[in-house]
């Protein structure tokens, strides 16, 4: 009987670990597909009435180390325009080579720094194994040195196409207490890397409060932080 007991217990804990785990590793929430499914009113477009073509109307400068720019080619941008689609609403595909040790990153650099409370980050429209499987969001101040927020390493989080996924501060990444000016994407691998077209975003957006200030460190145990987050 004795036995039987022990062997019950065991199997309660294996199951309640097998359960914690899947509930962590589907934190993210899936929002919906296409372009209305999108929050709008990020930290790079609050107004969302950036002009994509003329790269006017945006909270922010962008850089690449690949296909800097909106529109033609599927530039590197255009995961900024506010558009879920195909051609030119996208970053599409790598160069020949695979992608760099260093990854392939878009930044945004904002004039305010801001604590980051969440973010998307949405498929494009075709091949699923170019969705970056191997991934993070950085931060950083001076636009050289960068700080992991969030990280990624494991089969993709998208099962449709154009579809736009929510991560969230205290949730799906710790919650932040250092404000940045720029905020990267670094995609480092996907399921087609390094063969052919192996690399493709629909959109990213981040959202910040600017109002909440840095912890010193040595306090950081004893400070608690709620679940902040933008009214969508």
């Amino acid at each position: 009987m004795k036995i039987m007991m022990v062997l019950a217990g065991f199997v309660l804990m294996v199951a309640y670990c097998v359960i914690s785990t899947s509930d962590v590793a589907q934190a993210e929430e899936v929002l919906g597909t296409g372009t209305d499914s999108l929050l709008g009113g990020d930290l790079t477009d609050p107004e969302d009435d950036g002009a994509p073509d003329a790269d006017e109307g945006y909270n922010a400068i962008f850089t690449a180390n690949e296909e800097p720019g909106f529109g033609g080619g599927e530039f590197s941008f255009n995961v900024f325009d506010n558009i879920l689609g195909g051609g030119n609403a996208k970053w599409c595909c790598g160069r020949g080579g695979g992608i760099p040790d260093e990854g392939l990153h878009v930044t945004a650099e904002l004039e305010e720094s801001y604590v980051l409370t969440h973010f998307t980050v949405s498929s494009a429209n075709d091949v699923p194994t170019r969705d970056p499987t191997v991934w993070e969001v950085q931060g950083s101040n001076d636009g050289e040195d960068f700080t992991t927020i969030f990280s990624h390493d494991g089969d993709s989080f998208w099962d449709q196409r154009l579809q736009v996924v929510l991560f969230e501060a205290g949730e799906d990444f710790e919650a932040q207490t250092t404000r940045y000016r720029f905020f990267r994407h670094v995609t480092f691998d996907t399921a087609s890397n390094p063969a052919g077209a192996y690399f493709q975003i629909g959109e990213i957006e981040y959202f910040g409060d600017s109002s909440l200030t840095p912890v010193d460190p040595k306090t950081k145990l004893t400070t608690t932080w709620g679940s902040i987050k933008n009214i969508r």
